[in-house]
């Protein structure tokens, strides 16, 4: 079970400026690693207080159709027990 990714958005009291992601994708685990660089602006502060934050986190692939599985087939072997 994955946890759903929530991306930082502008409100009222603040603006959300994004200024660099990069996405690398990685087969062996089946996600993709996300950098981003974004700079935060209260914009209720009078002088417009502005912080800038880094933020790395994995979004998973969708799961790949599963082949269905095929008819177990048993095959059946007669022995015969000779008692002397």
């Amino acid at each position: 079970m994955t946890k759903p990714t929530n991306e930082l958005k502008s409100t009222s009291f603040t603006e959300v400026i994004e200024l660099e992601r990069i996405v690398t994708p990685d087969k062996v685990k089946r996600v993709d690693h996300i950098f981003v660089r974004r700079k935060k602006i209260c914009i209720r502060h009078p002088e417009g207080f502005a912080t800038e934050e880094i933020a790395r986190f994995d979004i998973a692939w969708p799961e790949e159709p599963k082949e269905q599985l095929k008819a177990k087939t048993e095959e059946k072997e007669k022995i015969k027990i000779t008692t002397d």
